[in-house]
């Protein structure tokens, strides 16, 4: 599917939103340090179309994991386009300002952790900087959650939903471009999601907000709570 076909599925879609209900704060969550460096990370990268933040299910899901932590969790919205008129460029400069983030928490803070979080272009943002090598921070980065991935690969043993095995996403990711990572990955994929689901039809990619609290619970278990 040709860049032009996906933004035309996704402008027909504006407008959809997604009622994704944020954990509240729990009495187990850590106060921040004095130091300013948290001992957790998580970066939360938008999906196409969506406002500068966190987005419907990034940001939301970077929250959750700071309210039941044990740990203090700082939450970073990536600054990038997450444009579809020039998507090529948009994910780009996603990877260089995701590098860039990590490179400067890395540099200030040597011992914090890191979650990273991505939701349809935010989640091909996080794979292609990963996949690129050479990642700030590298050893440091105990769970990735990515969302209605374009670059999905059905057959990557860290992917879960009910996504079909037998389809890849629109811009498929060699199998095993992440294997680096992959047991700090967890990959959703509905089967009605059209954007890592080639061919499907349906509104799956919009309906990511029902797995935040499996999510979270991956997340917690990858960071030791």
């Amino acid at each position: 599917m040709h860049i032009r076909s996906v933004v035309t599925g996704v402008v027909a879609a504006v407008g959809i939103a997604l009622a994704g209900v944020v954990a509240a704060p729990t009495a187990a969550a850590a106060p921040a340090p004095p130091t300013g460096c948290p001992q957790i990370e998580a970066i939360a990268v938008r999906a196409s179309t969506e406002a500068q933040g966190g987005g419907s299910i990034a940001g939301p899901l970077a929250s959750s994991i700071q309210s039941r932590s044990t740990q203090t969790v700082r939450t970073h919205d990536l600054v990038y386009p997450a444009t579809l008129s020039n998507y090529a460029s948009s994910v780009r400069q996603g990877v260089s300002a995701l590098r860039s983030r990590l490179s400067s928490t890395s540099s200030q803070c040597p011992s914090t952790r890191f979650v990273l979080i991505g939701y349809s272009q935010g989640a091909q943002v996080v794979g292609d900087t990963l996949a690129g090598g050479g990642v700030p921070g590298a050893d440091r980065i105990p769970a990735v959650v990515l969302f209605g991935d374009p670059t999905f690969n059905g057959r990557e043993s860290y992917n879960t939903g009910s996504y079909s095995a037998a389809r890849n996403g629109v811009f498929p990711r060699s199998r095993g471009a992440l294997s680096a990572y992959a047991s700090s990955i967890r990959s959703y994929c509905n089967a009605t999601d059209n954007f890592c689901q080639n061919g499907a039809s349906g509104a799956g990619h919009y309906r990511y907000a029902s797995d935040r609290t499996a999510a979270t619970t991956f997340a917690l278990g990858r960071i030791g709570g």
